[in-house]
């Protein structure tokens, strides 16, 4: 593992960045919320290190350091990339400040167990989501549009896939109970869902405000095209998640992964 910081120029960057408007918003919506979730993760992992001193966990010290580099340079990057919203007329301070307190209020009322399950429900994405990306399942979605927006998310899924069990070796260092797991797999994605639909809806609405009714209801067709492509290459994969014996260390590599860990490889940090 590596913590690797690509240069991305968003200077030129579109707030529609994709071929599907909709869809870019969605991802735009994620550039919100993921600074202020990959900050908890951190602070999760961080505080989980500091019960974690035995010997035997020597390794899995030094990847929970390695993950915090990268998932730092992953949040200061979407907090760069979200600044084209602001550019652009969005007032997201309200949505950014309250992201930011649904993560402190579950860091201080949670305990160490259910944090760090959370955690790695949320990883569980990753590794997914990189296959999705990587392999352009997902078509004109992601294969059209700004490349510099392209190229961070294919970045940032490549160590997703490379730092997929760090979450996961954390958490059964610290509990490891399959019934814990899956409590925090289930809460996270609500919680999630929560999130990024408020903030979606919000980007849609200003969108949609200047838009005829024929428009708008092209918006919501694409909008729903583009949600349906992303849950039929997600959810069938979702369900192996549940499983007792899942282990993302098992989880074959996407095809084109080592082509693109070879893309980023140069500019290592």
């Amino acid at each position: 593992m590596k913590a690797r910081l690509p240069k991305f120029d968003f200077s030129n960057t579109p707030v529609h960045w994709s071929v599907n408007p909709e869809f870019a918003q969605r991802m735009n919506a994620s550039s919100i919320i993921i600074p202020h979730l990959e900050r908890f993760l951190n602070r999760v992992m961080a505080h989980a290190l500091t019960t974690l001193k035995d010997e035997r966990h020597s390794a899995l010290r030094a990847d929970v350091r390695t993950f915090i580099r990268q998932e730092s340079n992953h949040f200061a990057t979407h907090q760069r990339q979200a600044q084209i919203l602001t550019r652009d007329g969005y007032d997201i301070a309200e949505l950014d400040a309250w992201v930011e307190a649904e993560y402190a209020r579950l860091f201080e009322t949670k305990s160490l167990a259910f944090l760090c399950a959370y955690c790695d429900g949320f990883e569980t994405l990753g590794p997914i989501t990189a296959k999705i990306w990587l392999d352009n399942e997902l078509g004109e979605l992601t294969a059209s549009g700004d490349p510099e927006i392209i190229s961070m998310w294919m970045w940032h899924l490549v160590e997703e896939f490379e730092h997929r069990s760090v979450c996961y070796d954390v958490f059964h260092a610290v509990h490891g109970g399959y019934f814990m797991r899956m409590k925090g797999f289930f809460a996270q994605i609500a919680h999630f869902k929560r999130m990024i639909t408020r903030v979606t809806e919000y980007l849609l609405e200003c969108d949609r405000q200047k838009m005829t009714a024929a428009e708008r209801a092209e918006s919501i067709v694409r909008e729903k095209a583009a949600a349906k492509a992303v849950h039929k290459a997600m959810l069938p994969r979702l369900f192996k998640v549940l499983l007792p014996t899942y282990n993302p260390r098992r989880l074959p590599e996407p095809d084109n992964y080592r082509a693109y860990l070879a893309k980023f490889e140069p500019s290592t940090a």
